[in-house]
């Protein structure tokens, strides 16, 4: 950590990817083809078999789908978190994170104090917030491979339940740990005993602005559209969280959303939770452009309420939100971003 450390200095523009080396590029690229690629594949073959297809070739695609949708796979597991891929990830979008060194907690994360009981206490319980949605917020998706040494503790991330049954995306699940987003999964894992042995429970990772964000997202704009949900914020009071709010930026620039005029994807993904749309980036393909990214961080703890009403739940909202908006005008300089401004909407 030390090694990576420097102090920020005001851009007049986006950092330049990083150099990598062949293979860890392609270590990447075959990972997001794999996630992201797969699913379209699988439905274009879908399409021919239905019109082109013998029933026997069918009734085999619809074996191989059950196959890759429910095969087993490891939970809650250090394999792929400390494997050569996540090293790569983080090259592959040149991951930075701006730290505000007089913060009382922020100001510690990459430093031996997070090892301590101390640091714990006031870190844990801890809901980190990655905005924007975009199509994938892949620096949130890195954090999870390095929140071990920057915080100390492991993270699950809360995501639609589809996602483990999703051939390709599923294999997204082993990085990021996933929990269902449902609330009673949420509750679940921020009140897990903490285990000092595997360093994980009582942290977990949202996208607030969920799959509207992931619709509405554009190149040059930065707003959160968060609308009137406040449910992640009452648990979050609820059981007295620390909120972490991070933007992520260079996230909308990796992948373009396309969508039909009538916004019939929208719709469909808003009322399945599921997000159901087309999308693409390098070489015209489901493959992330190599944007560099930079997160800059807002911590807020929430005053632990059992019953809270709407207005105090509206207080912590207001609290989260101004915090990461005053943290993004102070940072986004050094993020190579000055002329932008995020509005919450």
């Amino acid at each position: 950590m030390e090694r990576v450390t420097a102090p920020a200095v005001p851009l007049k523009g986006p950092r330049a990817a990083c150099a990598m080396s062949p293979v860890d590029e392609a270590l990447a690229v075959t990972f997001f083809f794999v996630t992201l690629g797969l699913p379209w594949v699988l439905a274009g073959l879908a399409v021919y078999i239905g019109m082109y297809g013998t029933a026997t070739g069918f009734a085999c695609f619809i074996l191989a789908m059950l196959l890759l949708a429910f095969h087993p796979l490891p939970t809650f597991t250090h394999h792929l978190r400390r494997s050569r891929l996540s090293l790569a990830l983080a090259r592959y979008f040149t991951m930075e994170l701006l730290i505000d060194r007089g913060h009382p907690i922020i100001g510690l994360c990459g430093t031996p104090a997070v090892e301590a009981d101390e640091f714990q206490k006031l870190h844990l319980p801890a809901v980190y917030l990655a905005c924007p949605h975009g199509v994938f917020n892949y620096a949130a998706i890195v954090w999870c491979c390095f929140s071990r040494w920057l915080v100390g503790w492991e993270q699950y991330t809360g995501a639609a339940s589809a996602v483990a049954n999703v051939p390709g995306l599923r294999y997204l699940a082993p990085l990021i740990w996933l929990v269902s987003a449902e609330r009673s999964s949420i509750v679940a894992a921020l009140r897990e005993r903490r285990d000092a042995a595997s360093r994980r429970g009582g942290m977990i990772g949202m996208v607030p602005d969920g799959i509207l964000g992931a619709f509405r997202g554009r190149v040059g704009v930065d707003e959160l559209l968060i609308g009137k949900k406040r449910g992640l914020l009452r648990i979050c009071t609820e059981e007295g969280a620390t909120v972490f709010t991070a933007w992520c930026f260079g996230t909308t620039s990796m992948l373009t959303v396309l969508q039909d005029p009538c916004g019939l994807m929208e719709t469909v993904s808003r009322k399945t939770k599921t997000a159901v749309m087309g999308y693409y980036g390098r070489w015209g393909m489901p493959i992330p452009r190599r944007v560099a990214t930079t997160i800059s961080v807002a911590a807020t703890k929430a005053t632990k309420i059992a019953n809270p009403t709407a207005e105090q739940v509206e207080e912590l909202h207001q609290q989260v939100y101004g915090a990461l908006k005053t943290t993004y005008d102070l940072q986004k300089a050094a993020a190579g971003y000055p002329d932008q401004t995020l509005e919450v909407k």
